[in-house]
């Protein structure tokens, strides 16, 4: 039988930012790394999946560090990130963010200093700018003839515990996505 928690909005919207970033996170993990610098078909100029990637981790970066985070989330190139230190570097941004919100929301406080909206409103921001690339990176990998395994999709949209995958041929061993 499930044990009934009491309901505590400020930790549950924290474990759902986690969550986010940690789906965010295994998205490119999960990808052939032929896709990874790949154009997009009919853009040769356009955002590969390394660019978004590296997008994504470039505005947490920017709203981390507006927040106080010094020096900050790693700052990716484009063209030269692996799928590895991109996925690294996601995760150390959810987790810098998260104690920055964390912090925040323990104090009372509506805001983090620096930042230029409401906690829960940059929560949901950052939630809803990774849910809109993810789908470009989903989009992309589909143009480019790769399609997520339906264990990968369940994963993604949060119907599946985000479990260690199992490690991608030629990598160490996986690391857990989120805390058991």
């Amino acid at each position: 039988m499930a044990i009934r928690r009491p309901l505590d909005v400020q930790a549950e919207l924290l474990d759902e930012f986690r969550r986010n970033g940690a789906v965010t996170a295994y998205l490119v993990t999960v990808l052939p790394e032929a896709l990874w610098h790949a154009a997009p078909p009919g853009r040769p100029r356009g955002r590969t999946i390394a660019a978004i990637a590296a997008h994504i981790q470039g505005v947490r970066r920017t709203f981390a560090r507006l927040g106080g985070a010094r020096p900050g989330p790693a700052s990716l190139d484009r063209r030269l990130v692996t799928q590895e230190a991109a996925s690294r570097a996601l995760l150390q941004s959810t987790d810098i963010l998260v104690d920055l919100f964390e912090t925040a929301l323990a104090a009372g406080r509506t805001r983090v200093k620096g930042m230029p909206r409401r906690v829960v409103n940059m929560l949901v921001y950052l939630i809803q700018h990774d849910a809109h690339h993810r789908g470009q990176i989903v989009m992309m990998a589909g143009d480019l003839g790769h399609r997520l395994s339906g264990d990968e999709t369940m994963r993604i949209w949060g119907w599946k515990a985000m479990l260690p995958a199992p490690p991608r041929r030629g990598t160490s061993a996986a690391r857990p996505i989120l805390p058991g």
